[in-house]
């Protein structure tokens, strides 16, 4: 009988699969354009700290798309854009109207890519196959099924084709002949004028400008003789969907949205929108627990036998772990000298037996310089009830790492975050009993967990460990306050370098607070945190998803399937994204 994967695993899956498709074209982008602040974050191109929306449709990046040389077209293309369009210019270029925005945008960046270099042939290939892979593509889709579609269709195959001296398919010169000899004149004069100036962004705008103009000309004129439909407004967003382009960064009124060429940072990802107001309603009843000290030593042995029966079933080179975070995170550092040495630096306190013992060489001494970690990590695990689903496998891969990092001679804390109550408890029924006064902020009970100190051996917190495998311990989750306080305990330690590692599979959650603020307050709440984290030069912070991508909360991150054994291969990927945060 067959078996049919479930679809949260297909999810899954998929997530992985574009993250890593997503981390492998951000750093082609940085190596092609010299530019190191360039990443994907939500699923969105992040360069420069602004969100770059990219309206050239066939530059959209899906993993489902397996031809190596169409998806290293998408890295190319974005690279050469950063490279050969300058943004002042471009802004101030910009046209008005919906339709002439699309077209400009599109044409620049036809004009970006044409400008790759002789001596690139595999680049130039690569942007060739992306781009007829897209026309292909569109040529069967809903695209042209409108007379406007096809006019913006055929602009864009007719302007690739003049700018990269590149001849049109057969089957797509026939689908376009007729919109294409419907051209006015002016457009045809300014298709034969634009390419001798593409290395001008200036110049090369007059004539983008122009035939968007006369684009948007053609479009009004038959639209007035009912050739298309009525609302043309509603018919560009419907194509403009289709085609993937982000309608919502042209169509602005200049005060929500920045407008360079689609660059802006959006609510969604935004810490800058996200609220510094939050509040708590009643603190009296959260708590901070050691957990090696609450629960019965009888039970803790129990699960730790659990947690050790489960760590087996894994095949991971610990040392070998360790080794390699030693190697990403250890600085040189001095540790003293040795004497009497036949090579090295001449030692002037040895200068004496030169004359008391001429053969003696031991004249000499060496600096010692060993490996210092000198690096603390603080690692704070999603306690809520969604968690509870693989809180073995993920107790097993966090006491794996711990002792990893340990071999390594890096501090480690261990650290949880749940609620006391489910659904607010004590906190809610005061705030209904005070007549549920408006906007009332955090409205549950936190319950911070500690299961390894940074001064605690990991031999002697592996109890406390395996009590994450105590079912009624998951609960809820707020987990802004929970970084918050990882960070207030790591802060003022001796270590140069400390970092903080969350783990967590989904946004914040408690059904009190979400229920009786605004929007996504808890969200909203994280972003604030992470933004004012990730800003300090203190401390680092990374984010390791356990089966979802969290990237649209964290610069620095990464997702992780459980629904395989975890290997040596995987935690290798953890060492690399602490190395990346260091």
């Amino acid at each position: 009988m067959e078996r049919h994967q479930p679809s949260s695993d297909r999810a899954s899956k998929h997530e992985v699969l574009q993250q890593k498709l997503e981390h492998w074209c951000a750093t082609s982008v940085r190596a092609l354009s010299g530019n190191s602040r360039v990443h994907f974050r939500g699923h969105h191109l992040i360069v420069d700290e602004k969100l770059l929306i990219l309206q050239a449709p066939y530059l959209q990046l899906d993993f489902s798309t397996h031809d190596n040389a169409t998806l290293r077209g998408v890295a190319d293309g974005i690279a050469l854009r950063l490279l050969n369009s300058d943004l002042d210019i471009h802004k101030a270029s910009m046209p008005e109207s919906i339709v002439e925005k699309i077209v400009f945008e599109q044409l620049e960046q036809l004009r970006c890519e044409a400008l790759t270099e002789e001596r690139l042939p595999g680049m130039r290939n690569n942007l060739r196959r992306r781009f007829l892979f897209w026309a292909n593509e569109a040529a069967s889709s809903s695209l042209i099924d409108n007379s406007i579609g096809l006019l913006l269709y055929t602009i864009n195959v007719v302007c690739w084709s003049r700018l990269h001296t590149q001849t049109i398919p057969e089957q797509i010169e026939e689908l376009i002949e007729a919109t294409r000899w419907g051209f006015t004149q002016e457009i045809k004069h300014h298709f034969y004028r634009f390419k001798s100036c593409r290395d001008n962004q200036e110049q090369f705008a007059v004539h983008a400008l122009a035939i968007a103009k006369e684009v948007m000309n053609m479009i009004e004129e038959a639209q007035a003789k009912d050739h298309v439909e009525a609302n043309l407004a509603g018919t560009v967003r419907q194509l403009a969907k289709s085609n993937n382009i982000n309608i919502q960064w042209l169509d602005v009124d200049g005060s929500s949205v920045e407008q360079n060429y689609g660059i802006s940072l959006p609510e969604e990802i935004s810490a800058t929108h996200a609220h510094s107001d939050y509040k708590i309603y009643n603190s009296a009843y959260d708590k901070i627990i050691e957990v090696g000290n609450s629960v019965r030593a009888a039970q803790l042995a129990k699960l730790r036998a659990q947690l050790d029966k489960r760590i087996r079933k894994q095949s991971v080179n610990t040392h070998r772990v360790a080794r390699y975070l030693k190697l990403l995170v250890s600085t040189p550092a001095r540790s003293g000298w040795e004497f009497g040495l036949e090579e090295g630096y001449l030692d002037s306190a040895r200068l004496a037996a030169l004359v008391t013992s001429p053969n003696d060489r031991r004249l000499f001494k060496k600096e010692h310089v060993t490996a210092s970690s000198n690096c603390i990590v603080s690692i704070v695990v999603d306690n809520s009830g969604s968690m509870n689903h693989h809180n073995d496998v993920v107790a097993a891969l966090i006491d794996t790492l711990a002792k990893a990092l340990e071999q390594a001679q890096i501090k480690t804390e261990i650290l949880g975050f749940t609620t006391t109550e489910w659904n607010g408890g004590r906190a809610l029924k005061e705030w209904v009993k005070a007549g549920k006064p408006e906007n009332p902020g955090r409205l549950t009970s936190t319950c911070h967990n500690i299961y390894k100190a940074a001064e605690t051996p990991w031999r002697r917190s592996r109890p406390a460990i395996a009590a994450m495998l105590k079912t009624d311990i998951f609960r809820e989750g707020v987990d802004g306050e929970a970084l918050q306080w990882a960070v207030e305990r790591i802060e003022n330690r001796p270590e140069k370098n400390k970092i903080v590692l969350m783990i967590s599979d989904g946004s914040p959650m408690d059904t009190a607070t979400h229920a009786n603020n605004s929007d996504r307050y808890l969200d909203r709440h994280l972003s604030f945190v992470v933004d004012r984290i990730e800003r300090r030069p203190d401390v680092r912070l990374c984010a390791l998803g356990v089966g979802l991508d969290l990237s649209s909360y964290y610069q620095e991150s990464m997702s992780i399937s459980l629904s395989n054994e975890l290997g040596t291969n995987d935690f290798m990927s953890i060492a690399d994204l602490l190395a990346r945060a260091c």
